[in-house]
């Protein structure tokens, strides 16, 4: 399905926005998920209330919201996020632990 292809791609890019911008944040989710695994839907719920469907997004025309965007997603595309988000959140948390 096209649009579920186009709703992964766009999460999966956000996830790598929320991450960045939490690595600027002492409150953000980095702190949050230091000391456990990120259930999905704890994910899910972040990515809900942490990004937004700007009109220049590629699922604007279809989602006006990022909410009804992730609840479109099948159960797999959903967990598919939630891989992409702990892949993105171990590999942060690696690099500040380097430095």
């Amino acid at each position: 399905m096209e649009a579920e292809s186009q709703i992964r791609s766009y999460f999966k890019q956000q996830v790598r926005a929320v991450i960045e911008r939490s690595t600027r944040d002492p409150e953000g989710c980095l702190s949050y998920f230091l000391d456990h695994e990120p259930k999905d839907e704890e994910i899910l719920g972040l990515l809900a209330v942490a990004t937004t469907v700007t009109p220049d997004a590629p699922i604007a025309a279809v989602f006006p919201t990022s909410f009804d965007a992730l609840a479109a997603l099948s159960p797999s595309r959903q967990s598919e996020i939630c891989l992409e988000f702990r892949k993105q959140l171990k590999n942060c948390l690696q690099q500040i632990s380097i430095a």
